[in-house]
């Protein structure tokens, strides 16, 4: 009996380690994946011309990330933006059984398995954030108007705090979660606002009301997260293999 025992106890370890592996490269594709739909998204927007029936591109008119009324869709950029953003969410719903695997020492019992709880309410919260944001913005482009979602934008607002809550939880269990969930900031309202403001005007050199490729800074912090998670792939493998050896 103690040798089967001490088998399960060398194999439970590899085994969590490999799943958090597999939930790293999950989260890590459809971050990548929502980024590249963004990216696509902005293309459709400033590929082109930057003048529409005489009205510049540059007008909240034609903002898609969160359509609201007056509003003029561009092609199908609502819809790829939704769908990513959509994509988004699901990765952050996945992301607490990495850390869990990640952890797997930890007892999860009295405040270790109240933390647990914590964070994964946190993860709901910020992927709901994210699915509303997601629907809004797929919903209008499908019907070229803008949904009855476009009052939750409050919602941004709690996925912005559960981020931070989740980057202080996670900060020791899980750097590279942490560090994702910092680079997912920049999906939220904030995001959209210093990328808008700060960053893309840094690297237009001008500054509109809508700064031209913005939509694409928050595209790059999404793909940003999606490295961060592959990172944590990689090294959860060059851990393992001493130990395989």
């Amino acid at each position: 009996m103690s040798a089967i025992e001490a088998s399960d106890h060398r194999t439970r370890p590899v085994r969590f380690r490999w799943t958090s592996v597999s939930v790293s490269l999950i989260v890590a594709g459809l971050f990548l994946g929502s980024a590249v739909l963004q990216l696509v998204a902005s293309l459709q927007r400033w590929g082109g011309s930057w003048m529409r029936d005489g009205l510049s591109i540059e007008d909240h008119l034609f903002d898609y990330s969160f359509p609201s009324a007056p509003w003029e869709p561009i092609g199908t950029a609502a819809e790829l933006f939704g769908v990513g953003t959509l994509l988004l969410a699901f990765g952050v719903l996945v992301m607490p059984l990495g850390v869990l695997a990640e952890t797997r020492a930890d007892s999860r019992r009295g405040l270790a398995g109240f933390v647990v709880v914590v964070e994964v309410v946190l993860a709901f919260l910020v992927a709901g954030s994210f699915g509303v944001h997601g629907a809004h913005a797929l919903v209008s482009g499908l019907t070229g108007t803008p949904s009855p979602l476009q009052h939750s934008s409050a919602l941004g607002l709690v996925g912005l705090v559960g981020l931070i809550a989740l980057i202080l939880l996670w900060g020791r269990k899980s750097q590279a979660a942490a560090v994702a969930c910092v680079f997912l900031i920049g999906s939220t309202g904030l995001g959209h606002i210093l990328a808008t403001y700060v960053i893309a005007p840094l690297i237009a050199g001008i500054s509109h009301d809508t700064t031209p490729w913005s939509e694409t800074v928050v595209a790059a912090s999404t793909a940003a997260a999606g490295v961060a998670m592959l990172i944590a792939a990689g090294a959860t493998v060059r851990r393992r293999a001493p130990r395989a050896a």
